[in-house]
């Protein structure tokens, strides 16, 4: 496979990963628009819909002083602007140098846009969730197509990419395998993602939960948590990171050689109160 998509995957699966683990994410109920909604409201990304009579501007990203925004055609097809917005997110996530990207039928050889073009593939059917719902789920390619959002010709070449990527077979055997997934039978296709099932989970399971998301599912159950329970708390690099959520406090108690690390959620607990449960539990440590 082309080194372009290679690089291009990799990179993508980092973020959509790690976002999946965090959100704790069920694989089949999977759809982008958590993902998108996420990263654009974090951001501050307008996203608007335009016009053209042509239809020659599929979309279109802008990064001026007013800030950053995306457009897609409104006239297209669902499917076809849900493909339009992560291409877009894909300039901005890839961290794309330039301050306009344009979607076109004459720009489709640009680097930039294939990047943006691979990015969104893997972020509307990601390898993991097409394992879940194809091998797992035993789910038809209609169902897919249908769930995922995404048009015919897009899910018939991501699966053909995805293949191909991983090497099952020769380039006629995996069109083949595809054309008969299309067709409802599922036998070949069912017989690759064996072949690929532990690869795809091993990548998968590479990203965990970061300690924000882990704390913020704490936090939300007791409104304090400590290195009791996640030591990483004692490292003090990681503080700075921790404090970036405005709400979230972080600090230090010692006793008789004994330290305990901790975290409260500031709009439940004083800081007076924290300290005390803090020390109560350094007491019994």
């Amino acid at each position: 496979m082309n080194e372009l998509y290679t690089r291009v995957s990799s990179a993508t699966k980092q973020i959509l990963y790690q976002y999946i683990k965090d959100n704790e994410i069920s694989l089949l109920d999977y759809h982008f628009s958590s993902f998108f909604q996420y990263f654009t409201k974090k951001s501050e990304i307008r996203v608007i819909s335009h016009h053209f009579s042509n239809h020659k501007i599929e979309g279109l990203t802008l990064i001026d002083d007013m800030g950053i925004s995306f457009s897609y055609e409104r006239d297209n097809p669902k499917v076809k602007q849900n493909f339009t917005l992560c291409h877009e997110l894909g300039h901005f996530l890839l961290k794309h140098e330039g301050s306009c990207f344009t979607e076109s039928v004459d720009n489709q050889e640009n680097v930039l846009e294939r990047e943006a073009n691979v990015f969104s593939a893997i972020v509307l059917m990601p390898d993991i969730v097409l394992l879940s719902k194809i091998y797992y789920a035993c789910d038809s390619f209609q169902k897919v197509k249908e769930d995922l959002e995404v048009s015919k010709q897009a899910l018939y070449f991501r699966l053909i990419d995805l293949l191909r990527v991983y090497q099952v077979d020769s380039e006629t055997a995996i069109k083949q395998a595809v054309d008969e997934y299309l067709d409802g039978q599922n036998a070949s296709l069912h017989h690759y993602f064996h072949q690929l099932k532990e690869i795809l989970i091993e990548e998968f399971n590479q990203y965990q939960p970061s300690l924000i998301a882990r704390l913020k599912k704490k936090l939300k159950q007791t409104n304090f948590v400590t290195s009791q329970e996640l030591p990483e708390l004692l490292d003090q690099t990681r503080w700075d990171e921790i404090r970036a959520v405005k709400k979230f406090k972080v600090w230090l108690v010692y006793n008789k050689g004994k330290s305990l690390a901790y975290v409260w959620d500031s709009n439940k607990l004083s800081e007076t109160e924290a300290r005390r449960k803090a020390n109560l539990e350094l007491l019994v440590m």
